[in-house]
């Protein structure tokens, strides 16, 4: 085993390689969180890899040696890989699993820009463009100018089309292991194919081509099925997440509803206990009559539209805007309702109003802390129409509103359980926010 053949390993061809592993590493791991005290951290792993490379290097300079060639070499950068994300565990606080995930899709991305690359390099586009430019004499820094360039555009295409959707989902609640096997397998055929192509590269250009032009659909393949996963198992957590809201709604609409029936009546019991101190003498003034009255006028004045689990939800709201100085009109034929189940209505209005209360708390001036609700039948269809004002900003994108509070992934759920129940039920929904207006319609057919 020559020196000279391993120091040209350590210090000219394995480097490059763990770098661009670790820029593309980076890109999917820089939201992550990071370890206490994280530089030191960062600093014991590189000097890890530096050692761990030396090996590396002896282990390349004795397989090309003994002329070892393809199948034993991969082995080598898989075990490079591996190390890297040994050292992400030591830096981020997250589990091997999550670090394995996003590992494999940045070496995917790696190998996707050094495969495009060497077929730009295999047809002459290099060399061409070098000749054009006139500096064939500077072909080595032109060369690895040309190699970053299609590398940071290579990451830059995969950023916006992978790792972006990729790293805005939670890859711990990733439960399906086929996702894990099939991504590994295809980055370990591709690392043995990528191997063995450059080992006899030589022999048949057209081939080679081809095996390069596999590669990048293997790099792509892994991308793709990681990321299509990843926003699938998002969906399903969305669900559950609904489904359990739901739930709550439905156990919160049975209580609300028996502790308005119960209010209402205790109402009526104390109005008729006030007509009684009215004509009885006593030391209750009149003023003071009057303003309990007027407190029990406010608990009493159920809102009645025809749907009993549309009236409770209207009656609690308005109740609520009324102690938080919010204007509340409703015109609303609950009878046109019937083909929701009671427990989808309370839920339905209740995201409903409650996403206006929220906004319009938001308005200092108490003059257009307005919501005004109403639902009809026009021609064959129901229509459920919601307008307030708000304040600041709102950003309608595919139809949904997307939350202001900082974190889609976390918040938002009020909207998606709207746009679930609407879905149901085979209606359509539509959102616009324009002039510091949120307007929200939902269209149901009717049976003729």
């Amino acid at each position: 085993m020559d020196i000279s053949t391993v120091l040209l390993w350590y210090f000219y061809i394995l480097p490059p390689f763990v770098l661009q592993l670790a820029v593309t590493e980076a890109m999917f791991c820089f939201r992550l969180k990071r370890n206490p005290w994280f530089p030191l951290r960062l600093i014991a792993g590189v000097l890890i890899c530096a050692g761990a490379l030396w090996f590396a290097a002896c282990a390349m300079a004795f397989l090309g040696a003994v002329g070892a060639h393809g199948v034993w070499i991969a082995p080598v950068y898989l075990t490079i890989f591996l190390m890297t994300v040994g050292v992400m565990k030591i830096c981020f606080e997250e589990s091997f699993p999550t670090l394995l995930f996003y590992g494999i899709a940045a070496y995917a991305t790696q190998n996707l820009a050094y495969r495009i690359y060497n077929m730009f390099e295999m047809l002459g586009l290099i060399w061409r463009l070098n000749m054009f430019i006139g500096i064939w004499q500077f072909y080595l820094p032109f060369h690895l100018l040309a190699w970053c360039v299609v590398f940071v555009a290579v990451a830059a295409v995969a950023y916006v089309a992978f790792t972006r959707p990729m790293i805005r989902r939670d890859v711990a609640h990733l439960r399906d292991l086929k996702v894990y096997a099939l991504s590994c397998a295809a980055l370990v055929i591709t690392t043995f194919l990528s191997s063995w192509t450059d080992a006899y590269s030589a022999e048949s250009q057209m081939l080679t081509l081809i095996a390069y032009l596999f590669s990048c659909c293997c790099c792509v393949f892994i991308l793709a099925l990681q990321s299509g996963m990843l926003h699938t198992e998002g969906i399903k957590q969305d669900l559950e997440v609904v489904k359990r809201l739901w739930e709550q709604d439905r156990k919160q609409y049975e209580i609300s509803r028996e502790n308005i029936d119960i209010i209402n009546i205790k109402c009526h019991d104390l109005r008729f206990r006030l007509q009684s101190l009215r004509t009885a003498e006593g030391e209750v003034s009149r003023e003071e009559l009057e303003e309990i009255e007027n407190a029990i006028t406010i608990y009493d004045s159920r809102i009645t539209t025809g749907c009993e689990a549309l009236d409770t939800i209207l009656t609690e709201k308005s109740l609520f805007c009324s102690k938080n100085d919010i204007k509340f009109t409703c015109m609303a034929d609950g009878s046109k309702l019937s083909f929701i189940m009671p427990a989808d209505i309370y839920s339905l209005f209740g995201n409903i109003i409650s996403n206006a209360v929220e906004a319009v708390q938001k308005v200092e001036d108490k003059e257009y802390r307005l919501i005004t609700l109403e639902v009809k039948q026009v021609g064959d269809m129901l229509l459920v129409a919601m307008e307030n004002y708000f304040s600041g900003s709102l950003i309608v994108r595919a139809g949904m509103l997307v939350t202001s509070k900082g974190n889609e992934i976390d918040h938002g759920f009020g909207m998606k359980s709207i746009q679930m129940l609407v879905r149901k039920y085979g209606g359509d929904m539509d959102v616009d926010a324009r002039d510091n207006i949120f307007t929200l319609k939902l269209l149901f057919p009717l049976a003729s």
